[in-house]
């Protein structure tokens, strides 16, 4: 994988300012932002069909559908770790209100239930940038659901798949400091995280179109 060629993507595109804006503006506005999402998703699809390019921005209601899909996916993956970590807690909760003191018992389990949580939930967030290739390959949500698809893709490009999401976190820690900066850090935050998203989108597209099932 170039690098450099796939953090540069989004500029490539001749129009490219104007999408950014675009895509930072709806990020903003809770609701209309699951078109951005879409947009990543049509982005995505991009990357998988060799495109060079940013899609344009149209048939928005067909990105609002597909944005809020991917919110869908997100949540429902993200259900197991959740649960562990409202069960450890709220079963200390209950054992120390019926017990009339807080044990060491009751504390082991919280943190143990916490640290599980943490667990699931990074593996969780290194399925989905698959998963989520794979449902704008198919355009099916359940296609996202493919566990054995899934692990086989990562499987077979686990190298540049391991570089994406590196890149694609060394990113968005570059964005974090730029949102310290005093008057403006804020404004150029919103436009840079859009940004990162469709670096993102178009490496993982790219990706998946290099793995095998």
């Amino acid at each position: 994988m170039d690098i450099v060629e796939a953090v540069k993507f989004p500029a490539n595109d001749v129009e490219w300012i104007k999408k950014m804006v675009i895509g930072g503006l709806l990020m903003l506005i809770p609701i209309v932002n699951f078109i951005a999402l879409g947009y990543y998703i049509k982005t995505m699809r991009g990357g998988i069909d060799g495109k060079s390019g940013l899609p344009e921005w149209d048939d928005w209601s067909n990105l609002f559908v597909k944005g809020l899909l991917v919110i869908i996916v997100v949540f429902i993956y993200m259900l197991i770790p959740l649960a562990v970590m409202f069960m450890s807690i709220g079963g200390a909760a209950i054992s120390s209100i019926a017990s009339g003191d807080v044990s060491h018992a009751s504390i082991g389990t919280i943190i143990g239930g916490s640290l599980l949580s943490v667990f699931l939930m990074f593996i969780v967030w290194l399925l989905l940038p698959m998963a989520l290739s794979i449902y704008a390959k198919e355009d099916s949500i359940g296609a996202a659901f493919g566990i054995g698809e899934i692990l086989s893709r990562i499987k077979s490009v686990i190298g540049e798949y391991i570089i994406a999401i590196i890149v694609l976190y060394a990113l968005m820690l570059i964005v974090s400091f730029i949102a310290v900066i005093p008057f403006i850090g804020w404004v150029v935050m919103i436009f840079a995280h859009f940004y990162v998203i469709l670096v993102a989108a178009n490496m993982f597209g790219k990706v998946y179109a290099a793995s095998s099932a």
